[in-house]
């Protein structure tokens, strides 16, 4: 069985992202011996500080708003982060736009890298892998001449894996220029890997930079993140718009599913 999160992306010449998530198999009940008995927990796991995992944090989204719950279950899909590209010039020339930072209700001071997050309390170290999709090109979803930014990539870069458990470590993957309809490895947990709970984020505090946008005709400062990026072509025409796509998570429970 697999369980699917979805989120958007938008680009304004405005470009924003969100994603789905999706996780597959999971097992209800295990065993000990003699006098103690273990379960496979099903409780929800919130999602933790992607710099340090021993702190719980409540995420927002881009837009201020607050994300999808995650898929809950033994094997789990807490978090991915929704991203959004910010507000650009429309150019005749190749250009790579960063993500906007991952931002917090419980601490607006907080600004960290972007991350998705699982948790395999199912207690079988049967492994798992993390896989996104992007379901279609970046498209307007108003009315205008140029409705697709054809060749529009994404990036992911830098994947750095955290987590306060003890098991054995995955493997995380760069995701150099994602392909439409395509699935792309994000992370892999082989067996007797990845129990606990597992983030993979993308860069670190270093790769978080500032950068001033006009929004509602205010100047504002953004961090942005250089870790995940959308190239454009200068070749593709584009219109003044918000540009969005649609990315899906997949969690499965098959190590061998790559």
């Amino acid at each position: 069985m697999k369980k699917f999160l979805l989120a958007s992306v938008l680009s304004t010449l405005f470009i924003a992202l969100s994603c789905q998530m999706v996780y597959a198999e999971q097992h209800d009940d295990i065993g000990g011996y003699d006098a103690v008995k273990f379960r496979s927990s099903k409780e929800p796991t919130l999602p933790v500080d992607p710099t340090n995992p021993e702190i719980p944090v409540d995420p927002m989204n881009p837009d201020g708003s607050r994300p999808e719950p995650g898929t809950g279950g033994a094997l789990s899909i807490d978090f991915a982060s929704s991203l959004d590209f910010g507000i650009n010039k429309i150019s005749n020339k190749d250009e790579y736009y960063a993500a906007q930072a991952q931002r917090y209700f419980n601490d607006p001071s907080l600004i960290t890298p972007n991350f998705v997050q699982v948790t395999d309390n199912r207690g079988t170290l049967a492994g798992w892998t993390l896989k996104v999709k992007e379901t279609h090109q970046f498209r307007a979803e108003e009315a205008t001449q140029y409705k697709e930014l054809t060749g529009a990539t994404l990036f992911f870069l830098k994947p750095k894996l955290v987590s306060n458990s003890n098991s054995p470590q995955p493997t995380a993957y760069e995701v150099l220029g994602m392909v439409p309809n395509q699935e792309s490895m994000i992370t892999s947990a082989e067996i007797d890997q990845g129990a606990g709970t597992w983030v993979t984020r993308w860069g670190d505090m270093t790769d978080l930079f500032e950068k001033k946008e006009i929004i509602e005709g205010e100047e504002v400062n953004t961090t942005f993140t250089s870790a995940i990026q959308l190239f454009v072509p200068g070749a593709t025409p584009k219109d003044p718009v918000s540009y969005q796509t649609n990315l899906v998570w997949i969690l499965s429970d098959l190590p061998t599913n790559k």
